[in-house]
Formats: structure tokens, C-alpha cells, sequence
């Protein structure tokens, strides 16, 4: 990660700067408030309680940006963006084309359908308007690689070019339980197509430059200034045994031929596709982002069988994601292993989590509130994440009379929330967390504890609190949700002179 210049000014200062003290600031913070200051603080720490308080431009809480049921109009992104800008959301990864399985309008399940085809006259314009007004309001923009949210697919992919099982009667494209082609999804029909073979380096570019690319192409640069990234949710269409050159890849790798009739070859078979997986993928899709200045975000897991390891394949990543849910009975262990193991092994300082997902098995529900979900996030900074993505924004009418769009799952952080007034104080808690717990480097053997250069500690705590341990040994506690700050060294000191 890119230190913003705060960010550089405060390492520098941890470091070099004498423990000289300084008046604390009776500014008011955003809220009208003022935030308690110690009146002896050394001044490189009270320049950290102000960044913690504010913190920098570079500390950005995301969100998935959904375009559901083609119920998009170029007045509703621009609203959808400036309200993201309004309660503190910076950055957005947008799904073009996500729809229900439906074929038609059914309020029972809350399903209308719009005029926002996929690849449209309209969805350009909309595409458009998106992308220019997110760079007008400084608002960091992704792009989903494919139609739908998985995987990566569409109607450009051949069936040679798809994801391919070898069998005993020949090969052929990967199938459903259901017997179908794997596709991407859920989108539209128009957006529906073969999903690209993982294991072929040429045919996954194929693929970006057929989706990607093409939009690159066709929306001038000036348009898209502040579009970074390209997003690769986590891994839902299966497995496959077949490329065109895997007789070969397996005879160089191995230095004997490959026999599918042999079960003999079958472990070997499965380590060379997993790291064909990680290189001609995920790194496939990497290269080619860079060739045009963008990075890649992946989730390096799988909600179905997983050919990869999640280690390498995050690794080909420029950034990576776990995923938590609403329902939090069951701590999501897998994902946040495979990111936080990913992140440490590649050297990535941002865990980032794809926070608060809903809606199975039950339709997601309009009922969330800061203090429901403020322990559930607590508990993810615990295990080691430190970058948050809301999950989710929805595209809303650019007529507020219209109804509210409602999808099957997610948590509503739209402008139509009936929870709408809490958005900004969600988001601000969460960047001050994430400020804190991407600062230095994580402490070995933790998940939840930092050091900055000058040997600044930095932990957070059963109570949600951060615990800042400075080098001289003071010792402060201070509040993400409050704003407020104890010196625990003098309180100690106090007490044990009261005690004599």
C-alpha cells in the first residue's frame, strides 16, 4: 500500500522527532464535537490522535456497487454515488449485470425488471455516468471482470476457450450437478456465457480484453481517472481437469506422460492445476490489468470445490479479501485463513473483507443498525482484517418515488435504507479502525496487534479499544467509537500515590 503523505509525515516523526510536549487541539472534530487530547502529549503522537481521528484519504471503506434486475437510470448512479460520498464510502467495485434467475416480474419475490440491458445503449450511458462522476467526486472505482459476480464468463467465451473436463468419451465443457454449462452468474440473459478456462493464460486475456478491455477502449480515459481495479469475487463454478497444452504441462512438469486412465497421476495432476490455477488465472488476469494500470482484488477461496491453494492464489493478487456475513453464529475461519495467509506469505499489508454479506437462507431484510453490526466487525478486526468493503450498495431509481430495489440478499447500505442516518457513523468507526490496524506491520504470531519503525505499539483490545504503547512507555487507550482517549500510565501512577 501507498503511504498517503500524513501517513509518511507521522513515520517520519515516530522516528526522528524529539518527545518535546504540545498543547492538544480544541479544533472540533467533523461532528461538532471535542475530542479529548492529553495536554502533555509528545507532538508526533498528538499528530497520530488527529490522524486517528480523521484519518487519511488513503484510508478508504468500499463497497460492492450492485446493478440488479437492469433497474439503472443515469440520475440514480449519479444520487448512488454522491451518497457514497456523503457518508464516507470512497471506493466502489461495481457488478454491471446482476439479476435474478426470473424470467419475468414477480413482486412475491420482490423481482421487477428494468430497461438497463446489458451492453446497451443505456448501460453504456450509465457506465459512463458512473465511472465520470466517481472521478469528479474522488471516488476510487472497480469493475467486476465479468458479468454477474462470478467468476469470469460471457457470451464472447467459445466453447474451446471454457472451462473442460477430460472423460472417457472425450472432452467436454464443464457441467452443472444440473447438467448445464458453467456459466457466470447470476446476470441476465444477454450478459449469460461460458465461463473461460482457468488453466490457459491466452484464453483468460481473451476474456479481459473482451469485457475489460472493451470498456477501456470505448470510455475515454479522461471518464475513468480514478478506475484502479479489476475484482474477482470468490471462487463459485467448480473445477476442471482438461487444457489444450495440459499433456504437455504435465509431461514438462513431471517428466512422464499423463495417463487419465491412471490413478497414479491424479495427485500430480491436481498440484499442476492448482498452480495453473494461481499463474495462468489469477496471474493471467494480473499481467494483463497492469499492461493497463489497474491491480487486481481477489477473494482466494471457494463457496464450491476449489482447485487451487488459496496461499498462491492470492498471491497472484494484488490485494485480498475475506468475506463475513451478518450471521455471525459461524465464525468464517476458511476465508479469512486463506486471506490473511495470502496477505502475510505476499507481503500485502491490507486484509480487506467483503463485510456484513446476508440473505441465505432466508431474503435479505432492511433491519440492520450500527450496533448490530459493530461487534460483528470487531471481531473480524480481531483476526486479522483490516480493510473494510460494505456489502451492499444497490443502484436506486433516480425518481425516489419509484420503490426501493430490493435484491434477494445483502445488507442495504443504499440511499433508500430504513437505516440510512447510521451509514456515516458505521463508516468513520470503521476507517478509524482500519487506520490503526494498517498502520507499521503486524506483530509475528498476531492478528490484531501492530508496530510502527520507532517500536510504537499498537493493539486492539478485548473492549474494542486500541491500547498505544509509545517508547518511552506511555501508555494510552483510545475509543474508535467515542473518540476519547485515557492515559493509562498516569492513571496507574496516580493510583499508586493515592495508595502510599
Amino acid at each position: 500500500m501507498k503511504l498517503s503523505k500524513t501517513l509518511v509525515a507521522i513515520a517520519v516523526l515516530l522516528t526522528a522527532m524529539p518527545c518535546s510536549g504540545r498543547t492538544a487541539s480544541t479544533h472540533p472534530d467533523s461532528c461538532g464535537h471535542h475530542p479529548t487530547a492529553s495536554p502533555t502529549r509528545p507532538a508526533v503522537a498528538e499528530q497520530l490522535w488527529q490522524s486517528f481521528l480523521m484519518p487519511p484519504d488513503s484510508i478508504r471503506v468500499g463497497c460492492y456497487y450492485y446493478w440488479v434486475n437492469e433497474q439503472v437510470d443515469p440520475e440514480g448512479v449519479r444520487k448512488d454515488l454522491e451518497w457514497m460520498k456523503q457518508n464516507g464510502i470512497t471506493l466502489a467495485f461495481l457488478a454491471t449485470d446482476i439479476r435474478n434467475s426470473l424470467s419475468g416480474d414477480d413482486q412475491k419475490n420482490r423481482q421487477t425488471f428494468g430497461k438497463n440491458k446489458f451492453q446497451s445503449r443505456l448501460w453504456w450511458k450509465n457506465l459512463r455516468t458512473a465511472l465520470r462522476t466517481a472521478s469528479e467526486l474522488g471516488i476510487e472505482m472497480g469493475l467486476f471482470n465479468c458479468p454477474g459476480w462470478s467468476q469470469s464468463g460471457g457470451p464472447w467465451v467459445q466453447p474451446h476457450e471454457a472451462m473442460r473436463n477430460w472423460t472417457p468419451e472425450g472432452v467436454e465443457v464443464c457441467k452443472t450437478k444440473e447438467g448445464t454449462d458453467v456459466v457466470c452468474s447470476p446476470c441476465s440473459p444477454e450478459a449469460e456465457g461460458l465461463e473461460v478456462d482457468k488453466l490457459s493464460k491466452t484464453h483468460v486475456q481473451k476474456h479481459f480484453e473482451a469485457f475489460i478491455g472493451k470498456i477501456l477502449r470505448r470510455i475515454p480515459a479522461k471518464d475513468r481517472r480514478t478506475l484502479t481495479t479489476v475484482v474477482v469475487d470468490s471462487w463459485e463454478r467448480g473445477k476442471q481437469n482438461y487444457t489444450d497444452s495440459i499433456f504437455e504441462k504435465f509431461q514438462q512438469r513431471y517428466g512422464y506422460p499423463l495417463d487419465y486412465h491412471d490413478d497414479a497421476c491424479k495427485k500430480d495432476l491436481d498440484r499442476l492445476i492448482a498452480d495453473l490455477v494461481a499463474s495462468e488465472y489469477m496471474g493471467g488476469l494480473t499481467e494483463k490489468a497492469h499492461e493497463y494500470g489497474l491491480r487486481t482484488w481477489c477473494e482466494p477461496y471457494a463457496h464450491s470445490p476449489f482447485p487451487a491453494n488459496s496461499i498462491s492464489y492470492g498471491s497472484a493478487a494484488d490485494e485480498v479479501a475475506a468475506e463475513f456475513w451478518v450471521d455471525d453464529s459461524k465464525f468464517r475461519k476458511k476465508e479469512v485463513d486463506a486471506a490473511l495467509g495470502a496477505a502475510r506469505r505476499s507481503g500485502k499489508n491490507r486484509v480487506w473483507a467483503e463485510s456484513f454479506t446476508d440473505g441465505w437462507p432466508k431474503l435479505a431484510q432492511d433491519d440492520w443498525t450500527f450496533e448490530k453490526l459493530r461487534p460483528i466487525a470487531d471481531r473480524y478486526f480481531h483476526a486479522g482484517i483490516n480493510a473494510t468493503i460494505l456489502h451492499v450498495v444497490v443502484s436506486q431509481p433516480g425518481d425516489d418515488r419509484k420503490p426501493a430495489v430490493r435484491p434477494w440478499f445483502g445488507t442495504y447500505f443504499d440511499r433508500r435504507s430504513k437505516h440510512a442516518a447510521e451509514l456515516k457513523p458505521l463508516v468513520n468507526y470503521l476507517r478509524r479502525c482500519n487506520f490503526m490496524l494498517q498502520l507499521g506491520k503486524p506483530v509475528p504470531d498476531t492478528t490484531d496487534q501492530r508496530v510502527m519503525a520507532d517500536g510504537t505499539h499498537i493493539r486492539f483490545t478485548d473492549k474494542s479499544q486500541f491500547e498505544i504503547t509509545f517508547p518511552d512507555g506511555t501508555r494510552e487507550l483510545w475509543d474508535p467509537l467515542t473518540k476519547k482517549t485515557q492515559n493509562e500510565t498516569a492513571d496507574r501512577h496516580n493510583g499508586k500515590e493515592q495508595g502510599m
